[in-house]
C-alpha cells in the first residue's frame, strides 16, 4: 500500500502542478510524455539485449527503459522551454481544468512508465510492501501465478494500454514489426514482479547473455501428464529444448537457476494480442537417473543445471490450451526473447525418451597423449600457489564471505614468504559442497596439455576458431567442466585470474612460449567421484579431446 500510496500522490502533485501551469504548457508537457514513452519503448530491446553480456546485465532492460523515458523528456522540455517560451490565453476555469487534465494523464502515464521500468531492474520480489504478481503457494494449478492487486498496478496498466494502443500506428515499435502486444504481451504482470521472481527471493540473475543459449528446438507433444498429481489427465503441450552455456549460469556461473516464472511462450499474435503461456514441467539429466521429469507445482521448484557442469540442457513443456489458437512465434528466457524454430515430432516423452542431444560431437585427437601426472586435488584454501594474498590488498579481484576468489584478475609480486592471518588470507577459487578442486599444470612443455600451437597442429592451423574455442575437463558421460580461473607465474610475478561464470577460451592464455619456463595452472570445479574422461575443446561444432584423463575425482572430505 504504501507504494501505492507515494505513487497516487505523485500524480496528484504533478496534476496540480501542471493544472496551476496552465493548459498550453500542460499540453506542451504531456506531449513529451507521449514521444519519450515510445522512443523509449522502440529502442528498449535492441540496446538492452547488447549491454546482457555485460557487468551491467541484469540492470539492462531497466537502465535502457527508464534511461531513454528520462533522456528524451529532459530533451524535449529544454527544446520546448527554448522555442516555445509563451503560454496561450484562456479563461482562467477553462486553463486550470484543462491543464489539470493533461497533468492528470502526464502523471498517469509518468508514474505508470516508471513502475514498468523500474520492475525491470534485478530486486526482491517484494519491494516494501509491494508484491504485484508472482508465483504463490495459495493457487492450486501450476504455475500458481497471482497478484496482490495493488492500486500502482492499475495505474501501470492504464500506462501500458495507452502505449500498446499507440504502437499500433505512427509509434510501433521494434523498428518494423509488431507492437507492444504481440512482443510483449502482459507487459505489467512481467514487469510487477514475474521478471524478477527468480532464486533466491528474486536475487538470482533474471537477464541471460543470448549467445549463451543454443541447440533451440520445439517439440509438438501428444497429451502426456505434466503434473505429479495421481491420475492427472494427459495435456496436449509445446516442449521448448534449449542448451545454456556457463557464461549464463547465476551464482558467477556455478549453476542455472530457471524459475516458472521466467520462461514462457509466446504465441503469434493474430488479432493484435499475443496469448501466453508458461512452463508446468521441465525434463533434465540427474547424476543418478539420468533424465527425469519434474514439475513446477510449487513456488520452491526450480529448473537447476547440475552441478559443476558447464553447460546444462532442459526441456520445458507449455501447455497448448494456453495459447488458443495461435502458434508459437517466440520463446522467453529470463527476458530475453528468441524466435520460436519449427515444430518437429516430439521424442517419446511418455515412454521416457530422451530429448535429441545437441549437434556437437567429441572427436577423438589421434595424437592426444595422458596427463593424469599434471592433475591435482588441492586443499582449495591454499590453491592459488606463488603467492599470499592478504584480502585488504586484493586489487580488482572479487571475494564471497569466506574469502574465497569468485571475479576479476589481479598482478601480484611473488612471495611464499608472506604471514597473513587466517581471517585476512584471501583463499583458492570458490568450490561448493560436494564438488572438489582440480588443478591441472597446463605449462608448455612437452609431453604437457595440448593447448597451445607448438603442441597441437589443429590449433596452429586453425586461427580464430581454435582461439574462440572453450578449454573444459569432460568425463565419461561427456559432461564439461569449464576452468573457473588459472594461475600464471613467471618468477617474479603471479597472474591470478577468476573467469566470474565465463567459460575460459584459449584467448583468455596469455602466451605461453614452448620452452618459456611459465608455470600455468588451470582450476575446475568437478563433483566429487567423478569419472574423467579428457580435456577437451569446445568449438561449438565439436568437443576436440586434446589429452586423455582416467581418474575419478577423490570423496568430498
Amino acid at each position: 500500500m504504501i507504494i501505492s500510496v507515494i505513487g497516487i500522490l505523485a500524480i496528484l502533485l504533478i496534476t496540480y502542478w501542471w493544472g496551476s501551469s496552465g493548459a498550453f504548457s500542460a499540453m506542451i508537457h504531456f506531449l513529451c510524455v507521449v514521444t519519450a514513452g515510445c522512443i523509449a519503448f522502440a529502442v528498449w530491446e535492441p540496446v538492452a539485449y547488447r549491454m546482457l553480456g555485460g557487468g551491467s546485465g541484469e540492470y539492462a532492460k531497466g537502465l535502457v527503459l527508464l534511461g531513454t523515458f528520462i533522456g528524451v523528456i529532459v530533451v524535449m522540455r529544454l527544446f520546448s522551454d527554448r522555442y516555445i517560451p509563451m503560454n496561450l490565453s484562456l479563461p482562467r476555469a477553462a486553463d486550470v481544468l484543462l491543464g489539470g487534465a493533461f497533468g492528470l494523464a502526464s502523471g498517469v502515464l509518468t508514474i505508470g512508465f516508471l513502475t514498468i521500468a523500474i520492475g525491470f531492474f534485478q530486486s526482491t520480489v517484494t519491494v516494501g510492501d509491494y508484491t504485484g504478481w508472482s508465483r504463490r503457494s495459495d493457487i492450486p494449478n501450476a504455475p500458481a501465478i497471482g497478484s496482490d492487486n495493488a492500486p500502482i498496478l492499475m495505474v501501470a496498466d492504464a500506462a501500458a494500454g495507452f502505449y500498446s494502443y499507440l504502437s499500433w500506428g505512427a509509434y510501433t515499435p521494434w523498428l518494423g514489426g509488431g507492437t507492444i502486444d504481440t512482443h510483449m504481451p502482459q507487459l505489467v504482470r512481467t514487469a510487477g514482479s514475474l521478471y524478477r521472481d527468480s532464486y533466491g527471493d528474486g536475487l538470482a540473475r533474471v537477464s541471460i547473455p543470448p549467445e549463451s543459449v543454443s541447440n533451440l528446438k520445439l517439440y509438438d507433444v501428444p497429451p502426456i501428464a505434466l503434473s505429479g498429481a495421481v491420475g492427472a489427465a494427459p495435456t496436449a503441450s509445446w516442449a521448448v529444448q534449449f542448451t545454456v552455456a556457463q557464461d549464463g549460469f547465476d551464482g558467477a556461473g556455478q549453476q542455472f537457476l530457471l524459475s516458472a516464472a521466467q520462461a514462457r511462450l509466446v504465441g503469434d499474435g493474430k488479432g493484435g494480442k499475443a496469448t501466453v503461456s508458461y512452463p508446468v514441467a521441465w525434463r533434465q539429466n540427474t547424476r543418478e537417473s539420468g533424465e527425469k521429469m519434474f514439475f513446477f507445482n510449487s513456488p520452491s521448484n526450480y529448473a537447476s543445471s547440475m552441478q559443476a557442469q558447464g553447460e546444462g540442457t532442459f526441456v520445458i513443456f507449455f501447455p497448448k490450451q494456453d495459447l488458443g489458437s495461435q502458434s508459437p512465434k517466440f520463446i522467453e528466457l529470463k527476458g530475453v526473447r528468441f524466435v520460436a524454430p519449427r515444430p518437429v515430432a516430439a521424442p517419446d516423452f511418455a515412454g521416457n525418451a530422451p530429448a535429441e542431444a545437441s549437434a556437437a560431437k567429441t572427436v577423438d585427437d589421434s595424437d592426444a597423449t595422458p596427463i593424469d601426472s599434471l592433475i591435482e586435488f588441492p586443499d582449495p584454501k591454499y590453491a592459488i600457489g606463488g603467492v599470499v594474498i592478504s584480502s585488504n590488498d586484493k586489487g580488482n579481484l572479487g571475494l564471497d564471505g569466506s574469502n574465497f576468489i569468485i571475479t576479476g584478475e589481479q598482478k601480484f609480486p611473488r612471495n611464499t614468504n608472506n604471514v597473513v592471518s587466517p581471517e585476512l588470507r584471501v583463499r583458492g577459487f570458490q568450490v561448493s559442497t560436494g564438488q572438489k578442486l582440480l588443478r591441472l599444470d597446463a605449462s608448455a612443455t612437452e609431453g604437457g596439455v595440448r593447448i597451445f600451437p607448438d603442441l597441437n597442429q589443429w590449433v596452429r592451423e586453425s586461427g580464430a576458431a581454435a582461439q574462440n574455442s572453450r578449454v573444459a575437463i569432460i568425463d565419461k558421460d561427456g559432461a564439461k567442466y569449464y576452468a573457473v580461473g588459472m594461475v600464471e607465474d613467471d618468477g617474479d610475478w603471479v597472474l591470478v585470474r577468476s573467469m566470474g561464470g565465463k567459460p575460459l577460451s584459449l584467448k583468455d592464455i596469455p602466451i605461453q612460449p614452448l620452452g618459456s619456463g611459465k608455470k600455468l595452472t588451470l582450476h575446475f570445479r568437478v563433483p566429487a567421484e567423478t569419472v574423467l574422461k579428457g580435456l577437451v575443446l569446445v568449438t561449438g561444432k565439436e568437443d576436440r579431446i586434446v589429452n586423455t584423463i582416467s581418474l575419478t575425482v577423490p570423496k568430498d572430505n
